[in-house]
């Protein structure tokens, strides 16, 4: 039962979709340019979120093609940026907060960065999650 840990959590993710409308935070996320519908090799690809609460920090994560999560980084609310293996920096994402606006960038978007991003919250020992922005080449 190694992916127990992921496996509820992509089930939460399903039971996003039923809405966090009408909970106490919500939570959306897109891309930073509305007129782009698919990312291209090398690109820079900008996603955002924006949330309710601004107090609690916002999680970035990828849902690759075979079903298994990527942590990609947490901001936290005062702006500290924390990537994967606990690192301050990271050579393929930037992140940043600005107001009640959590950034993502993809430094330069690629077959591996393909996927559904998604920002989450952890308020009071309750998880909120955005929708999933698909990316993934056409």
């Amino acid at each position: 039962m190694a992916g127990s840990p992921a496996q509820l959590l992509l089930l939460a993710l399903g039971l996003c979709c039923l809405g966090i409308q009408g909970r106490e935070h919500n939570m959306s996320v897109k891309f930073h340019d509305s007129s782009i519908t698919h990312p291209q090799l090398g690109q820079r690809l900008e996603l955002e979120c924006l949330t309710t609460n601004d107090d609690s920090g916002v999680f970035w994560v990828r849902l690759d093609k075979d079903g298994t999560l990527h942590f990609i980084v947490f901001i936290s609310s005062l702006s500290r940026i924390t990537f994967a293996g606990n690192k301050r920096t990271s050579e393929r994402f930037e992140a940043t907060k600005t107001r009640r606006f959590y950034q993502l960038v993809v430094k330069s978007f690629t077959p591996q960065d393909e996927g559904n991003y998604f920002c989450l919250m952890n308020s009071n020992q309750m998880l909120y999650f955005s929708h999933g922005q698909p990316a993934f080449f056409p």
